[in-house]
């Protein structure tokens, strides 16, 4: 009868524990089931975030170049011509340089009807002076027997239906592989659509390099022998080819405080400076639309702005009063901040939509030095 009982009793047991058992592996099961989402969500977690963030930073460097989304490239990819180039390395004190193809290239018993579409590219045609415009002709002769003529440049007033007036003419003794002509004339009034007739001598055309590409319905071998280059500034002054400084106080004391020299040490590393940032545009994913630069030293401030003031952070008066009260009252006034005290503008060439290429001179893009305020 014990024994009987024990039997029974282990029995019982044994069902109860392979129960628990079938329980617990359950309820880890649905534990399981209910965590994973989280353990993947929180590993997916980094991707995500270093996705928002160059989002994040794209669509700001955008806005810093005043564009709304990146431009679109269509058709054949073109080489940015040297004179171009030749532009963006020299010091020209314009806000913006763009550079069109014609969309259009008609021709007639007396010459050639180049009209382009200004209205394309990114542009603040209400606020900006054409301060220049260039027509360059890449012209030759298509006969050995060379007769004198005249080259002349008419541009419509309204549309092609209309008068036609002449801005500039010349000899053609003065071919050569470019001819320049000055059409600024034309820019009297704002437009988006602009037209000038070409009327060349006798034995003179445009040129035409041999290609199979195309520029829209164009032959690209013409469009590119006929590029209108439009220099101009936005209305109101310009302070982007200035160097901008938010310094104050007396110069002959900021002239003392750049002559003093001072050993980095480890409690002077952790103050207000300029430290090393750089962008690549290839990063962004730019390098199709972005010409140069590739990339470029931003700079950035960094560091803490303590009291008292060391004389090398470059503080105002404010900042040093308020860094005192920051001391007395921590709870109620902030610390100043390392903010650049002065910065540098940047040039960009790039390509906006349908092939106009563009330089722009952007204010601020470089920090020059920091400071507290």
């Amino acid at each position: 009868m014990n024994d009987s009982v024990r039997t029974t009793t282990t029995i019982s047991s044994t069902k109860s524990l392979v129960f628990r058992f079938q329980l617990s592996a359950i309820l880890l099961h649905l534990l399981l089931l209910a965590i994973t989402p989280i353990i993947m969500s929180a590993a997916a977690d980094p991707q995500m975030n270093r996705a928002s963030e160059a989002h994040g930073l794209r669509r700001g460097m955008l806005r810093k170049l005043g564009l709304e989304h990146v431009p679109v490239q269509t058709g054949p990819s073109i080489n940015v011509p040297q004179h171009m180039w030749d532009i963006y390395d020299d010091d020209n004190d314009v806000d913006w340089v763009r550079h069109y193809y014609p969309k259009e290239i008609t021709e007639d018993s007396e010459g050639l009807v180049l009209s382009y579409n200004l209205s394309l590219a990114a542009r603040d045609a209400q606020n900006e002076e054409v301060t220049k415009a260039i027509l360059k002709l890449r012209l030759h002769r298509n006969s050995s027997a060379r007769r004198s003529g005249k080259f002349s440049i008419y541009f419509f007033e309204d549309d092609m239906n209309n008068e036609k007036f002449q801005i500039e003419s010349r000899s053609d003794d003065e071919l050569s592989d470019w001819i320049d002509f000055d059409v600024t004339a034309a820019f009297r009034r704002r437009t988006d659509r602009i037209s000038f007739f070409v009327e060349l001598p006798e034995d003179v055309e445009i040129e035409e390099t041999q290609t199979s590409s195309s520029l829209s319905s164009l032959p690209y071998a013409r469009a590119q022998s006929a590029p209108l280059i439009v220099f101009s500034d936005l209305s109101e002054p310009s302070s982007v080819r200035r160097k901008r400084s938010a310094q104050t106080g007396n110069s002959e004391r900021k002239n003392r405080k750049k002559g003093r020299k001072h050993h980095n040490t480890e409690a002077e590393s952790s103050l207000c400076r300029r430290t090393d940032l750089y962008v690549d545009f290839d990063d962004l994913g730019w390098q199709d639309w972005i010409m140069a630069p590739k990339g470029y030293d931003a700079y950035q401030c960094q560091g803490s702005c303590p009291n008292p003031m060391p004389a090398q952070l470059n503080a105002t008066n404010h900042a040093i009063i308020q860094s005192l009260l920051h001391s007395l009252k921590p709870d109620e006034v902030p610390p100043p901040c390392c903010v650049p005290t002065e910065t540098s503008p940047l040039s960009i060439l790039y390509m906006d939509v349908d092939k106009v290429i563009v330089i722009r001179e952007y204010a601020d893009m470089r920090v020059d030095s920091c400071g507290c305020r």
